[in-house]
């Protein structure tokens, strides 16, 4: 009796090219980081210090002692697990920890382009891309939450295509569980409920009871991990996610910003880089209408691409609206990357979908030809920007705290050996007081930026404090020197090439 074939095997069998892309995935990311190991950058900081807090059973405080409020808890507790598992020093895991993120991403895409029925040069392409797409490198060689957002959001995907193969309950629940940890790694993770809330009650093979039940199991599960993470926060600080400046971009910059993005992932980006406004409305307009197009005809959610392309587009809607009502950092590839295999997914598929709706077969292979010819150059363009990057890091390291500059600060080194500065009795606040935990692992004040009015009456009201000043952190927002000593009474007592240690006295 012949003997049943497992799934898994199966699932490996039809996808060695996925698990080989996956491989070159990972040997990407430890080349990149092999110089300085992983970048890190202030946000890094919040992530890394509050796993180390977590494992030290203090609970989500960052590195200055405060509890975590801008971040939410998801990213730093799977920091945590992965420590209490391994028992490895994180900073030095993360290469590896990000590779295998990176692999997982790949595979699964590569996974979920077979199960599309895709054709073979489709798939290599598209795995290609997906390898070797800046925009992912780039966050994989950081250590940023991004990373584990963009796998959680393809991970949605797939079991979003599972429920609305049948809607079952259980299916659902699970879809329902990904989306929760989604959201409580990223607040953005709020576009995923918003995209499995609307794919349910825009089903048309259930009933409209049935719709609304499932749309609140789903949204009450999928918001449950965000919510006590911010009743938390508001327990706390009566704020849900901590002081927010009201945004300073218009609309229009933000679109301009997100299409400035799009273009860098299409061919001769630098000569679109001018029509950046017309890139980003022109596939907003693009996706919207897509969507509008499948609602009137009834068409379902229930393929990969199809719930893809809601995504990206209420992803979209979302950067950018909270991106002209807030004020974060610019639109950028790092905040657009986990759309960006969703993305893919969206023009891809629906591009060979229409290339079979031609009749005439010399045209078909006309326009495929065209596709690939579009999407090789794509690729070139990809591998030659990672050539780029990576002659920038390989002598110095990934840029951000981990960069060699750091590494060799003799003002680091200095309070590395003069623990008598984190005594606590005098607090000690510094323009660069992640990177001073990151070496010293002593808890710094941070200089406050001066929107702050409470923070910055809090800072002028100590009677005395160690300042350390970095000439090499260059953060406008927060207050300058001048504005320091017209409150204080500054004395300089060490000095070094990268900057200097004050006392500083208040003025009466």
């Amino acid at each position: 009796m012949r003997k049943a074939i497992s799934p898994m095997y199966l699932l490996f069998k039809q996808n060695l090219d996925s698990l080989f892309a996956a491989l070159i995935g990972f040997i990407l990311i430890q080349i990149f980081t092999h110089h300085g190991g992983i970048g890190v950058s202030p946000d890094s900081i919040h992530y890394l210090s509050t796993a180390n807090a977590i494992n030290e059973g203090r609970g989500f405080f960052q590195f200055d002692n405060q509890p975590l409020i801008m971040f939410p808890f998801g990213f730093p507790s799977f920091l945590a697990i992965i420590h209490w598992i391994f028992q490895i020093d994180l900073l030095k895991s993360m290469p590896i920890i990000n590779g295998c993120i990176f692999a997982a991403l790949i595979f699964l895409s590569g996974c979920m382009i077979e199960i599309t029925n895709a054709t073979k040069w489709l798939k290599w392409i598209m795995l290609a891309l997906i390898t070797s797409s800046p925009t992912l490198i780039e966050i994989y060689f950081m250590l940023w939450s991004e990373a584990l957002f963009a796998l959680e959001v393809l991970i949605f995907v797939w079991l979003s295509g599972n429920y609305f193969k049948n809607n079952s309950l259980k299916n659902l629940v699970i879809f329902a569980l990904i989306t929760a940890i989604a959201f409580d790694t990223r607040f953005a993770g709020i576009s995923l409920v918003a995209t499995g809330v609307m794919l349910i009650l825009l089903s048309h093979e259930i009933t409209w009871a049935t719709r609304i039940k499932h749309s609140i199991v789903f949204g009450s599960i999928g918001c449950s991990l965000a919510a006590i993470n911010l009743f938390r926060n508001y327990n706390i600080t009566t704020t849900l996610t901590g002081i927010r400046q009201k945004g300073i971009t218009t609309l229009a910059e933000n679109i301009k910003y997100y299409g400035s993005v799009l273009a860098s992932w299409l061919p001769f980006s630098k000569q679109l880089e001018g029509y950046a406004l017309y890139v980003g409305l022109l596939f907003l307009i693009g996706i919207f209408s897509i969507f509008v197009y499948r609602i009137y005809k009834k068409i379902e959610h229930n393929s990969f691409e199809k719930i893809a392309a809601t995504f990206t587009l209420v992803y979209s809607i979302f950067m950018l609206v909270t991106a002209t009502l807030s004020r974060y950092e610019t639109i950028n590839s790092r905040l657009l990357s986990p759309f960006f295999v969703a993305c893919l997914f969206t023009i891809s598929f629906y591009a060979i979908s229409w290339v079979s709706i031609i009749q005439k077969r010399g045209n078909r292979i006309a326009v495929r030809c065209l596709i690939a010819s579009f999407s090789l150059l794509i690729l070139f363009q990809f591998i030659q920007r990672d050539i780029e990057v990576y002659n920038e890091v390989r002598q110095g390291g990934i840029g951000g705290y981990t960069e060699d500059d750091w590494k060799e600060s003799e003002l680091i080194s200095y309070l590395k050996s003069r623990p008598v500065y984190f005594n606590g009795i005098v607090p000690i606040y510094s323009n660069a007081s992640h990177a001073v935990y990151l070496y010293t692992k002593k808890p710094v004040k941070i200089v406050p930026e001066r929107v702050h009015n409470l923070k910055v009456a809090s800072f002028y009201d100590e009677p005395e404090t160690y300042l350390v000043w970095f000439t090499t952190e260059d953060n406008k927002d927060v207050l300058n020197k001048q504005e320091i000593s017209a409150h204080f009474n500054m004395k300089e007592i060490a000095t070094f090439k990268d900057g200097s240690i004050f006392v500083t006295y208040k003025k009466r």
